[in-house]
């Protein structure tokens, strides 16, 4: 697009500015409801330490799930291991417990909205014209009278209900299965399609087209950042429920597909 770095970065910059100062007055004025409750741990049985024990037909839906580069994802899983027990996880924690509620959710609305677009553009390969209908009226709404995305009135005040997808939802319509278990460095683990669908969205973002390099990966970062924060104290519980941590958080991330495909919905 010929975009100018540096004007670009100080423009960018002075827009981030501006929805830090608008979510620290909006922390001050909101009201002082609990904020929802932490996804709870329900944990799954860890499986054996056998690195070569395969998964049951009721763990996981898909029957040509296959984990042949354990090696690979060993290795990616360990390196994560440690950036999640002394990085993420006490920076998780801290954000977590420092951060007020109103903020952490008028931060979390800001880049719920700021996706929407992708929402849109999957709903529209997906041939769902209502859902990208609902979309472009909530983008709307909480762009302007939410304040760039901060607060939800199409929600609050209009009754429209998110209507979020993915470009894994649009490969699943097709017919695209999971593929094969991988582990992603610091994202964790994840599927052949899923991944796919991170590094489609990733390179298609909005935000790739308002900032630089530089920026792009900072913003998408903590995006990232903001949405794990809340599971951070969580996930560290979990990952000490196991002698083999990585077979456990396998058999949590496949069972969770198995939830997800039993209750689409939900």
């Amino acid at each position: 697009m010929g975009k100018q770095g540096p004007m670009m970065g100080t423009g960018l910059s002075r827009y981030i500015a501006l929805v830090a100062l608008i979510t620290a007055i909006a922390s001050g004025c909101a009201s002082n409801n609990p904020q929802e409750s932490q996804p709870q741990n329900d944990e799954p049985q860890a499986s054996s330490d056998n690195e070569n024990d395969d998964f049951e037909p009721t763990v996981v839906a898909d029957r040509d799930y296959r984990d042949p580069l354990i090696g690979i994802n060993r290795a990616i899983f360990s390196f994560n291991d440690v950036s999640y027990r002394y990085v993420l996880f006490p920076l998780g924690k801290g954000y977590t417990h420092v951060t007020p509620d109103p903020v952490q959710r008028g931060v979390s609305n800001f880049f719920y909205n700021l996706r929407t677009p992708i929402y849109i553009v999957n709903n529209a390969l997906q041939l769902k014209p209502q859902d990208a209908g609902t979309n472009i009226a909530r983008f709307t709404i909480n762009s302007t009278i939410g304040i760039l995305g901060l607060f939800d009135p199409a929600t609050r005040w209009f009754g429209i209900e998110r209507a979020d997808t993915s470009f894994n939802d649009t490969l699943a319509q097709y017919g695209a299965g999971y593929g094969i278990y991988i582990v992603i460095p610091f994202l964790g683990p994840s599927d052949l399609r899923s991944g796919t669908s991170v590094l489609v969205e990733g390179i298609f973002h909005p935000v790739t087209y308002i900032a630089d390099d530089r920026e792009r990966i900072l913003i998408q970062g903590f995006d990232y950042f903001q949405e794990f924060a809340p599971e951070a104290e969580s996930f560290e519980a979990l990952m000490k429920e196991s002698d083999d941590p990585y077979i456990f958080m396998r058999n949590f991330y496949l069972q969770g597909i198995q939830r997800d495909a039993e209750y689409p919905g939900e």
